[in-house]
């Protein structure tokens, strides 16, 4: 079944959330302007890292937390320039994977006011076995919050539309891979928790409907 991701849903929470929130309003129009992709997808990671947080029944303010640090947290990416993100040699690659750090240094008035997990921010991209970056921390180092947006930022991109394909990826295709890599790469049980909630019917539980997150700040 090809997946189509809740696209209107997805751009309401986000709009509704930066009219309460216009330091990240901010962030995220320079982000949209500079790299369109990159704002797509940081807008469908929140949305399914917030859709974890709910199931895990996090409080609201974890919540809101999460969700301002998902969406902002590759703004670092920014500071890259096309040689870089194209990976043409070692030192480019390396300067790639220290982008979480450039994005903490961004946000480090947010992070300071409690308003964005720096930890998660810089852990986004670890993996449980060590593999991941910018520092190589295995699982017992890598905070909740970071593991939350490794599984959300891995479903959002795969589920995205694939302009070399031509087409979205069918949902069972980001599922499977998500299990394949499920604590080595993931922590098992968010994944489990996404097969749980995408896995029977291959869409989202009806039943537990996702809350917009407007608080102000």
């Amino acid at each position: 079944m090809t997946y189509s991701p809740p696209v209107n849903e997805i751009k309401s929470m986000s709009d509704m959330f930066c009219l309460d929130n216009p330091q990240t309003a901010f962030l995220l129009k320079r982000m949209k302007q500079a790299d369109a992709r990159l704002h797509e997808q940081a807008t469908r990671t929140a949305y399914y890292a917030l859709l974890i947080a709910q199931y895990l029944n996090m409080d609201d303010n974890e919540q809101e937390v999460l969700y301002r640090t998902a969406l902002l947290m590759d703004i670092g990416r920014l500071r890259l320039g096309d040689r870089e993100l194209q990976g043409e040699d070692e030192e480019a690659e390396r300067r790639v994977r220290l982008h979480p750090t450039y994005s903490w240094g961004l946000l480090e008035p947010l992070i300071v006011r409690g308003l964005v997990d720096g930890e998660a921010v810089l852990q986004h991209h670890e993996n449980l076995d060590g593999t991941g970056f910018p520092f190589e921390k295995t699982w017992k180092d890598i905070t909740l919050n970071a593991r939350i947006l490794r599984v959300a930022d891995t479903f959002a991109s795969i589920t995205g539309y694939d302009r070399r394909l031509g087409r979205t990826v069918r949902i069972e295709e980001a599922l499977e891979e998500l299990n394949r890599w499920a604590d080595v790469m993931y922590d098992e049980d968010l994944v489990n928790l996404m097969l749980h909630i995408y896995g029977p019917g291959l869409k989202k539980d009806k039943h537990t409907p996702l809350r917009k997150v407007s608080h102000k700040r």
